[in-house]
């Protein structure tokens, strides 16, 4: 009925947002900050049913967005930690990855990972500190970017198969369009990081930025 309502309007409609808060109202439910959306049964499977409805590719969807994380302040913990420190210290800044454990943002980062593998884009924002972190993950890598444009050529030309550029998966021009389209447009959005740049560095960018430390913005600078 909602997709029904909303189809004559489509040119004014930016997106869907997704209410995770209410939806969990609706059954007495909030899900624990150690925890994801999709974590919670009830509220994923209604989450899952308006990314069939509204997140099609056929010309009949709609940019869905997703749901607000409510978290911000410290607490303890009873789980594992949702970031590897591998990535951080690569880069010589497991201080940061402390930093963003301090403060309870893994589980965001961790669901607007799975935000993204579910065809949600973007993120309803209550604090000023998850400004960077959703535009941190919303950043098209160099890899994505170049098999959507792969895959959108090769979809132009007849379609078929072929291995990406990076000769680590398959990109298949039919099944793989919609996701290329969706790629191209996060890209116009978010900007598409540099060979080299990846999460760990916007994340890097965006934690000393908070602390005013002046170490500059890569995320400025990735196209």
């Amino acid at each position: 009925a909602v997709s029904t309502l909303l189809a004559p309007h489509r040119d004014v409609v930016a997106c869907v947002r997704i209410g995770g808060t209410d939806l969990g109202a609706a059954l007495g439910l909030r899900r624990p900050r150690e925890l994801t959306i999709y974590n919670i049964g009830p509220v994923a499977d209604v989450v899952y049913d308006i990314v069939n409805v509204f997140g099609r590719t056929d010309g009949t969807g709609f940019p869905i967005s997703g749901p607000v994380w409510e978290y911000f302040a410290n607490s303890r913990r009873l789980f594992k930690p949702q970031l590897r420190e591998t990535p951080f210290r690569a880069l010589e800044h497991d201080d940061i990855r402390e930093e963003l454990l301090e403060e309870n943002l893994d589980g965001l980062v961790r669901e607007l990972a799975l935000d993204r593998a579910n065809g949600l884009t973007g993120k309803t924002i209550i604090h000023p500190q998850h400004v960077g972190i959703v535009h941190a993950l919303s950043v098209v890598s160099s890899e994505e970017h170049a098999d959507a444009v792969d895959i959108l050529a090769k979809h132009a030309s007849g379609g078929g198969v072929q291995a990406s550029s990076a000769g680590n998966k398959m990109n298949e021009a039919g099944p793989h369009r919609g996701w290329g389209e969706r790629t191209m447009t996060r890209a116009e959005l978010f900007g598409v990081a540099r060979p080299g740049l990846g999460m760990v560095d916007f994340l890097l960018a965006h934690v000393e930025a908070l602390a005013g430390r002046g170490a500059g913005n890569p995320a400025g600078e990735q196209a």
